[in-house]
C-alpha cells in the first residue's frame, strides 16, 4: 500500500462521516428549532426587549458644529430664550436646564436632520424641548408629521422610563431650518390634514393640534428669532448655518459677525470655538482653502486675532497629516497582506481583497498573523467564533497518526 494511502483513506472516511452528520442535522432543522421556540415562549413572554446597540450614525458637518455649540448650557439657553415666546422664557427655570441622551430621528434621515433634546423645570414638573436641524436644498412639506413622529418616541421613551406617570410632560418642538428658498410648508400639523371645508369645524377637534417653532437661518433671515437673546457664539454659529455652501455670501457677509467673533476669541474656550467654526466653513466651502477661510476670519475679526487663527489652521493641517499617516500606514498594511495571500495561494478572491482593502488597522494586524497558519484565504479573515474546525485541524492529525 501506497505510503499516504492509509492516511488518505482516513480523511475520506472523517469527511464521508461529516457530510452524513451534517444532512441529518439539516434535514431536522424545522423541527429542532420549533421544539426549541416553544420552550423559550414562556421565558421571552413578558420579558422586555433588551436594547440593542446601535452603531453611531456619521455626524454631518451641520450636525457637528450644532451639537458641540448647542450641547453647551449656556449657549442652548441664549438659543431657546431666542426662539420661545416670551411668557414661556418668563416661566421656565433656566438654571436646570439639561440635555437629555438619546436621538430621537429616524435612522434612514440623520443625512437630512439631527436632534438636540434639552429639558427644564417649569413650574412643578419639566417641559422638554426638540430641537430638529434640518440643512438641504428643499423644504420637506410633511416636515410637521415627522417633527410629530419624534415628539410621540420621546413621549415614549419618558413613560417607559417612568411606569408610574399619570399626565405627560409638554414638548415644543423647535425646528432650525436652511434651504434655498427659506420656510414655505406648513407650521402647524392641522394645515397638513386634507379636510373638507363643510366637514372641517367637526374634525378638527379631533385632529392632533401642535405647532413648529421656527428658527429659519436660509438667506441670512432669523424669522422671529430674538437676537440679542443668543450667545456671541450662537450667533456666529447660526450664521455660519446661513451661509453654508455659498462661498459668495461667505465673503460678503463676514463683516456682520465680526463683533460676534471678537467676543467669541475673548472666551477662555476662544481657541476651540474657533477651531470648530474653521472646521466647518472648510468642509462646507470646498472651493476656498483653509488658508483663506483663516484670512477671512480674520479680516472680520481684527489683527488681534490672527496668532488663535494662525494656531488653529496649524491643528486642524496637523490632524489632517495624522489622519493621512494612519490611512497610509493601514494602506501599506492592506498591501503587504494582499502579497503575503497571493504568495501562499495564489490569486487573492475579490470579496477578500474587498474586505482586506477595507479594513482597520487592528484587523490587519490581526490577519496578518494567521496568513501562515489558515488553511484557506477566507480562513484567514474569519472571525475567532468562526474558526474552530481549522484550530483543530492539528490536533485531529495527531491523534490520527497514534491510531
Amino acid at each position: 500500500m501506497p505510503p499516504n494511502a492509509m492516511r488518505d483513506r482516513r480523511n475520506w472516511h472523517t469527511r464521508s462521516h461529516a457530510i452524513r452528520a451534517l444532512k441529518s442535522i439539516l434535514s431536522r432543522a424545522p423541527r429542532l428549532l420549533c421544539r426549541r421556540l416553544a420552550s423559550c415562549a414562556s421565558v421571552i413572554e413578558g420579558c422586555p426587549m433588551p436594547k440593542l446597540p446601535r452603531k453611531r450614525a456619521l455626524s454631518s458637518p451641520h450636525d457637528a458644529l450644532f451639537q458641540w455649540t448647542f450641547s453647551q448650557r449656556e449657549h442652548a439657553v441664549g438659543l431657546l430664550k431666542a426662539a420661545l415666546p416670551p411668557p414661556l422664557v418668563a416661566a421656565v427655570r433656566w438654571g436646570t436646564l439639561r440635555v437629555e441622551k438619546g436621538s430621537f430621528v429616524d435612522r434612514a434621515l440623520r443625512s437630512r436632520h439631527s436632534d438636540l433634546v434639552l429639558s427644564a423645570r417649569i413650574g412643578e414638573g419639566r417641559v422638554y424641548f426638540h430641537v430638529i436641524v434640518e440643512q438641504q436644498r428643499d423644504v420637506e412639506p410633511l416636515m410637521v408629521f415627522r417633527m410629530g413622529l419624534y415628539m410621540m418616541r420621546l413621549w415614549e421613551q419618558l413613560v417607559r422610563e417612568q411606569p408610574g406617570l399619570k399626565k405627560l410632560p409638554p414638548v415644543m418642538p423647535v425646528l432650525v431650518h436652511h434651504s434655498d428658498t427659506g420656510w414655505t410648508a406648513a407650521r402647524a400639523f392641522e394645515d397638513i390634514v386634507a379636510i373638507d371645508g363643510s366637514a372641517r369645524a367637526a374634525l378638527l377637534p379631533h385632529t392632533p393640534r401642535f405647532e413648529l417653532r421656527l428658527i429659519d437661518v436660509s438667506g441670512g433671515r432669523t424669522g422671529d428669532l430674538v437676537e440679542q437673546a443668543l450667545t456671541a457664539l450662537g450667533k456666529v454659529v447660526l450664521w455660519c448655518l446661513s451661509v453654508s455652501g455659498d462661498d459668495a455670501r461667505l465673503e460678503r457677509e463676514i463683516g456682520r459677525i465680526a463683533a460676534a467673533l471678537d467676543e467669541v476669541l475673548q472666551a477662555p474656550s476662544g481657541l476651540a470655538a474657533l477651531e470648530a467654526l474653521l472646521r466647518y466653513l472648510v468642509t462646507t466651502h470646498a472651493r476656498f482653502s483653509a488658508r483663506k477661510i483663516g484670512r477671512l476670519l480674520e479680516k472680520a475679526a481684527g489683527p488681534r486675532a490672527q496668532e488663535a487663527i494662525v494656531n488653529a489652521l496649524d491643528e486642524i493641517e496637523r490632524r489632517g497629516e495624522r489622519r493621512g499617516e494612519r490611512r497610509g500606514r493601514t494602506q501599506g498594511r492592506a498591501q503587504t497582506l494582499l502579497e503575503l495571500l497571493a504568495a501562499r495561494f495564489g490569486a487573492v478572491p475579490a470579496d477578500v481583497s474587498a474586505r482586506i482593502l477595507a479594513a482597520d488597522e487592528a484587523a490587519l494586524v490581526a490577519w496578518t498573523t494567521r496568513v501562515l497558519t489558515a488553511p484557506t484565504p477566507e480562513d484567514v479573515l474569519a472571525e475567532d467564533g468562526e474558526r474552530p474546525a481549522a484550530a483543530r485541524r492539528p490536533a485531529a492529525r495527531k491523534r490520527a497518526r497514534r491510531a
